[in-house]
């Protein structure tokens, strides 16, 4: 080609690589997404039959958005255990965000009065040891911030790509965010949601940073808390929450593309967009999608196309026999 003319040679081989991109479209997928579940025994009927219609579907992963018990349930090993080896029955890929229930109200005196930086460990140890391994089915490469020596104590901190959309866990919690008083309480769970709070920070500016820069069509964000959006008084939540809010804002602003906030907690099904700028006005591409919970055993089916300019769209999946009709 040394003697071709430059606009010709450039016009080659932009068309030789419109025709590699052209072989290799980005796919739609899609994926379930629960949260709060199960709790109880009656829970673990109906969340077998909640398992069973998944399985039965064409998902790339089941996404958890943490609680895997109730609050007064026990915390043991036992317990973490029996609802890791449930999830690894899952035909497909198990990604769980942790939640409160699941460690930081292990002091109630119902759920064992152990030490929840104690259980912290423990939930780490069964459900992210080693880091990137994932329960359930399939395979689904993922990324974890205990790569980086600096936070290696955040297993759960992971994100994951598919079709050039990215997915990225933060570790922030109900109960205000590990920080409601309780009487035993140390300085080390002062300290641990201090140094959880700013990892989780970390980890998702440098996702944004790295989705950015990759054009990246799209960005979820996942969490356990109900990060309290709406306007309210309590010193305790602003204090939880709003530096995660801000920090959020900041990065789907420069982000300026469809971002999703997935999130448990208060067992309220619904989509919004609570999200505003400093002026008050909603920012439109910002979505928040809270899961179903217990008592209501239903999933949410996320559906995620990397050439829809919204990249992603939920649809309610009811199972009937585990409804509440009266």
């Amino acid at each position: 080609m040394s003697g071709m003319n430059p606009a010709v040679s450039r016009s080659v081989v932009l068309g030789f690589l419109a025709c590699i991109t052209s072989a290799h479209p980005a796919t739609a997928f899609d994926f379930a997404f629960i949260g709060d579940v199960p709790y109880s025994d009656e829970d673990s009927l109906r969340f077998n039959r909640l398992q069973e219609r998944i399985d039965a579907e064409d998902v790339a992963f089941v996404l958890h958005a943490g609680d895997i018990k109730s609050g007064i349930a026990t915390c043991s090993d036992e317990a973490l255990q029996q609802r890791h080896d449930w999830f690894d029955r899952f035909e497909a890929p198990f990604i769980l965000v942790p939640g409160d229930n699941d460690w930081t109200d292990c002091h109630r005196e119902h759920a064992g009065a152990w030490s929840p930086v104690e259980r912290l460990a423990a939930l780490r140890r069964i459900f992210f040891t080693p880091p990137g391994r994932l329960p359930g089915g399939g395979h689904l490469e993922v990324e974890t911030q205990a790569s980086d020596p600096a936070y290696a104590n955040y297993p759960e901190h992971k994100r994951w790509q598919k079709e050039g959309v990215w997915f990225v866990n933060l570790h922030i919690v109900g109960s205000h965010n590990g920080l409601r008083p309780f009487a035993a309480r140390t300085p080390a769970d002062d300290a641990e949601v201090e140094e959880r709070t700013a990892a989780a920070l970390a980890w998702m500016r440098q996702s944004f940073m790295e989705a950015s820069a990759a054009d990246a069509p799209g960005i979820m964000v996942n969490i356990h808390a109900n990060p309290r959006f709406e306007a309210h008084t309590d010193t305790l939540i602003h204090k939880a929450f709003d530096g995660f809010i801000q920090a959020l804002r900041e990065e789907v602003i420069a982000f300026g593309g469809p971002v999703v906030l997935t999130h448990g907690d208060s067992h309220y099904f619904r989509i919004d967009k609570p999200l505003t700028n400093v002026s008050g006005r909603r920012l439109d591409y910002f979505t928040r999608v809270e899961s179903f919970g217990s008592p209501h055993m239903h999933w949410i089916r996320v559906s995620v196309d990397p050439t829809d300019p919204l990249v992603f769209r939920f649809r309610q999946e009811f199972i009937r026999e585990n409804a509440i009709l009266r």
